[in-house]
């Protein structure tokens, strides 16, 4: 009779703790990013003395903000998050992107609570929400690397004709800036604004590998170091890796379209059981709960995760052919 009076008690306890919480670290998060300036003129007006009124209003929270972002930047891990962030084109500082990590599972967790009302939905609910922010990052920067990989060839074209123009390398990266689509026109236009900053052309293109990670630009980029030691015809060579590139992606298409039905079979192997748990959790919760019991009874579920994510592993690891 204590078990069900307490439980009842807790979750919503619980589950108002946690939406406080979240409301006030995201509240945090989103002022924290609306609160940023990030004009070239009022950054200019800093250093020039311009704009003391304004600076004024908002000098507690930047002075908040700039000792957490010090603090957070000390860690070893802000170096990784902040080049993850950066291959992601997110415009969020880590300090920023951290408090999401910490909102977004205790939204998950309050959620959890609300629908299904069980105590034990709660370290589930904070581990997807955990991982559900990494996972759409990592989403993201490798579609935003595809999209580069895929306007790489048609880039280097562009180039070439702008060299055989009569233009250096870089007005050539300059001119094709203002042709191409994203994500190829932010990262040339970077590449162009540090060399103006007193970069060399080779460190600006080197930067430009460690964001996008890419094999095919890493090969372009190597080319043209060598061009810079030993001469040549630079606009040839690039017409050539071009051409490799396009015959490259034209068989990366071609083995995708035929391991397409394995990898949706991975995709079924791996979210049915747990869409199918979670559809009976739903429905009936104490016929789910006796599955969770101490004992033997336990090597059930664990045995069913175990599995489920083995054969998932398994046919990627099968149709993750590399070209």
């Amino acid at each position: 009779m204590d078990s069900p009076v307490s439980l009842d008690l807790v979750l919503p306890i619980g589950a108002a703790l946690l939406a406080g919480l979240a409301v006030l670290t995201l509240i945090f998060a989103l002022h924290s990013l609306a609160a940023r300036d990030t004009g070239v003129d009022s950054r200019i007006a800093a250093y020039l003395g311009g704009g003391r009124a304004e600076r004024s209003s908002t000098l507690n929270d930047q002075q908040i903000a700039e000792r957490l972002n010090e603090v957070i930047k000390r860690q070893s891990f802000a170096s990784r998050i902040e080049h993850d962030l950066a291959a992601a084109s997110l415009p969020l500082t880590v300090p920023e992107y951290l408090l999401m990590r910490i909102a977004v599972p205790l939204i998950a967790t309050l959620l959890a609570l609300l629908i299904w009302r069980q105590a034990l939905i709660a370290p589930a609910a904070l581990i997807i929400g955990h991982l559900a922010l990494s996972f759409w990052m990592r989403i993201r920067r490798q579609r935003r690397k595809q999209a580069f990989s895929d306007q790489l060839p048609e880039t280097l074209d562009l180039i070439t004709a702008s060299m055989r123009g009569g233009f250096s390398l870089v007005q050539s990266l300059a001119n094709v800036a203002g042709d191409v689509q994203e994500p190829m026109r932010t990262e040339l236009r970077r590449v162009f604004q540090e060399v103006q900053l007193g970069l060399s052309i080779t460190q600006a293109l080197d930067n430009l590998v460690q964001r996008m990670e890419s094999t095919d630009l890493d090969l372009v980029v190597t080319a043209i170091k060598i061009h810079a030691r030993v001469g040549g015809n630079l606009g040839q060579i690039l017409e050539n890796i071009s051409t490799t590139m396009r015959e490259r992606a034209k068989l990366r298409r071609e083995v995708r379209v035929i391991t397409s039905m394995q990898r949706i079979s991975s995709y079924v192997i791996g979210a049915l059981p747990f869409a199918l748990a979670l559809i009976i959790f739903t429905i009936n919760p104490t016929y789910m709960m006796r599955l969770f019991q101490p004992g033997l009874i336990l090597c059930i579920p664990i045995g069913a995760f175990v599995s489920s994510v083995a054969g998932f592993l398994i046919i990627r690891k099968i149709v993750d052919v590399r070209i």
